[in-house]
């Protein structure tokens, strides 16, 4: 099994993968399946190979908000496979693909017996931790239409295609699933977006999305003192 393009792993030589290749398991998941539950006992890391799917919560008032989304080569459920704590959200998949399964005492295994694996796993967590720290900020002190101008620009950079004078993204996420990225709510996302498309800046039928002005959108996102 090729694990080449797992971030995690991208310092390690063949001879280093190959213990990690003979504890992993392929698997197919299609849209919406669930692929582990808040609360479960954290007995497996996944790893996503290709497709894309949501960490989110889900609270007693019967509001969600999603806490991440994972995709091609990323490490998911990390945090709860290491201290062995129940999973502290749920994952399920917004595009279907495939990943690779680790045994959460088989991945322990490997990894304690792998300084260079251990180190890289450190580094992962440590980038975790930086990437929540930075988001925490801005929803405290960025405009929405700054986060959801931030938001779009990161999507078109991991799944954008150059195209008749546009970058085109497939939106797998519906406007509510937006607003929970960004933390606002969906009639806020939605005046953003038309303010976004009257400015000429985008275009966004049904899952399409078309930004046509990459510089202003970029200027929206990294205004300051909004």
């Amino acid at each position: 099994m090729d694990l080449t393009g797992i971030h995690l792993f991208k310092g390690l030589g063949p001879a280093e993968l190959k213990p990690l290749e003979a504890i992993s398991t392929p698997r197919k998941f299609e849209k919406g399946d669930t692929l582990f539950v808040e609360g479960e006992s954290p007995d497996n890391l996944w790893f996503i190979l290709d497709g894309e799917v949501k960490i989110f919560k889900e609270y007693s008032s019967g509001k969600s908000a999603i806490m991440g989304i994972y995709g091609e080569g990323e490490a998911v459920a990390i945090v709860a496979v290491i201290d062995g704590k129940a999973y502290p959200a749920s994952c399920q998949a917004i595009i279907g693909g495939n990943a690779v399964v680790m045994k959460r005492s088989d991945a322990l295994k490997v990894v304690t017996t792998n300084p260079k694996l251990a180190l890289e796993v450190m580094m992962d967590l440590c980038g975790r931790l930086r990437t929540m720290t930075t988001h925490l900020g801005s929803m405290s002190v960025q405009s929405v239409i700054r986060r959801l101008s931030r938001f779009l620009l990161r999507l078109a950079d991991e799944m954008g295609v150059k195209k008749g004078g546009g970058t085109h993204v497939n939106l797998f996420l519906t406007r509510k699933e937006l607003a929970e990225c960004i933390g606002t709510s969906f009639e806020v996302v939605v005046r953003c977006l038309g303010k976004l498309k009257d400015e000429g800046i985008l275009e966004i039928e049904g899952k399409k999305l078309v930004i046509y002005d990459r510089e202003k959108l970029d200027k929206i996102a990294e205004a300051e003192g909004d």
